[in-house]
């Protein structure tokens, strides 16, 4: 489920970011919901809300993301918490599809200095694209499903518990 969830999320943030760059003029917005809302393609070399960083910070961290889904993925419980490192996963691979495929600045280095393309303008938040809305949700799914396994696991617990109270409990 989570690598299904991954290949169509990176599939639809690469399309995303294409129809972007075919549709809009970088730095113009225009408006779609409301005049705060809507779309303007900028270009980002940085990590999250801009954040200045050595473009191999982001190949690291996304090597660390393929890492720990790849090891948490087999164990998950809950279709919440596989959901959620799929997420996590597209949104890791898609913006770093960007960083090794599209150009960079005229300062980048020629591997791994491609720039983010974000179009999704609200208000004055940072602009975002698909992959960082599925690394926020994930995260999110993450931590709820984790919650709903450790819950699932103590009520587990409690019935066992109970059960060998009824036996008796000689176990000796």
């Amino acid at each position: 489920m989570g690598l299904l969830v991954a290949a169509v999320v990176v599939v639809v943030d690469q399309a995303t970011k294409q129809l972007a760059l075919e549709l809009l003029e970088p730095g113009r917005f225009v408006p779609w919901l409301s005049d705060a809302i809507g779309w303007q393609l900028v270009f980002n070399p940085g990590g999250a809300f801009g954040v200045a960083a050595p473009h191999w910070v982001f190949l690291i961290v996304t090597v660390i993301v393929v890492v720990v889904v790849a090891r948490s993925l087999p164990s998950c419980q809950t279709v919440t918490s596989a959901t959620a490192y799929g997420l996590l996963l597209a949104g890791a691979i898609g913006n770093v599809i960007d960083r090794l495929f599209r150009p960079g600045g005229p300062d980048a280095p020629a591997f791994g200095g491609g720039e983010v393309v974000d179009f999704v303008a609200w208000g004055t938040f940072p602009r975002f694209n698909v992959a960082d809305s599925a690394i926020t949700v994930g995260f999110v799914l993450l931590v709820l499903g984790l919650l709903l396994e450790e819950r699932a696991a103590l009520r587990a617990q409690r019935a066992t518990a109970a059960q060998d109270g009824l036996d008796g409990g000689d176990d000796a």
